[in-house]
């Protein structure tokens, strides 16, 4: 009895599965030529589909390519496309995981690797952040001053601190306007970055030991009261209060905060 054909969906989801997890199955659908087997005619698909996938790691990671060079970011690419099959509908987010698989041997030995991975990857989701509202200065004004001390405020969700114990980010600044990158070195304390999407654009800066303080403090919930008090312990007493409300203004010129909460 002649051999039922597969429908379409079936041959399809058979040739899915020879792609993403290995699968010989479909091969018995597929013929011979005169000139090879089925099984090369089909690894043609294989290898494109792999070096597709190689491509879209390449692109959302083109300053850690350029970094560690174009042999040493393929194997690296390739080893991604094995361990992560793709499981997204949209290329976008397929190569989410790479920072991680960069924690590991071999390239976990040198971090900077993974801390530039990081900062490519946190401002691609900063442009892609849910959209919310943004409050500007003359909003925070109408706050009677005697309530001030009891504000609170939410961050906009395109922000993310990223904490760094390597120069990453001068690392990064370097290689985004492609001047003589410095030598990676370990730093005796974090360095914290601050990643934010503003009028549509990712945006990144370094922050100073007392705004990072103040920025994690912040979006914990802490109060403008609460801010002023711990700046105090930080550094001049008196002027914290003043340097605490000069923060905010930064932040909110920065389109960093989107609501202020009594």
């Amino acid at each position: 009895m002649p051999r039922k054909a597969p429908s379409l969906s079936e041959l399809q989801s058979r040739f899915q599965a020879a792609l993403l997890d290995g699968s010989d199955d479909v091969l018995r659908y597929i013929p011979a030529s005169s000139r090879t087997s089925n099984a090369v005619l089909f690894g043609v698909y294989r290898h494109a589909y792999s070096a597709r996938l190689v491509e879209v790691v390449r692109g959302a990671f083109p300053l850690l390519a350029r970094y560690m060079g174009d042999e040493a970011f393929d194997a690296l690419a390739r080893r991604y496309v094995a361990d992560y099959p793709s499981r997204h509908a949209n290329a976008r987010w397929y190569a989410s995981n790479l920072p991680g698989l960069l924690g590991l041997e071999p390239w976990g030995a040198l971090p900077v690797f993974k801390d530039v991975a990081a900062i490519e990857w946190q401002l691609d989701l900063a442009f892609d952040a849910r959209d919310d509202a943004v409050l500007d200065l003359a909003a925070l004004a109408k706050i009677p001053p005697e309530s001030w001390g009891a504000v609170s405020f939410t961050p906009h969700p395109s922000v993310a601190l990223l904490p760094f114990m390597t120069n990453t980010f001068d690392i990064w600044l370097a290689l985004r306007n492609e001047t003589e990158v410095p030598e990676a070195r370990q730093l005796e304390e974090a360095e914290h970055v601050l990643v934010w999407r503003q009028g549509g654009v990712p945006k990144i800066r370094r922050l100073g030991a007392e705004e990072t303080m103040l920025w994690c403090e912040a979006s914990r919930g802490r109060s403008f009261g609460a801010l002023a008090e711990m700046a105090a312990t930080f550094d001049d007493p008196d002027g914290a209060a003043l340097r605490v409300a000069q923060y905010l203004q930064g932040w909110l010129l920065s389109g960093l905060i989107s609501e202020a909460m009594t």
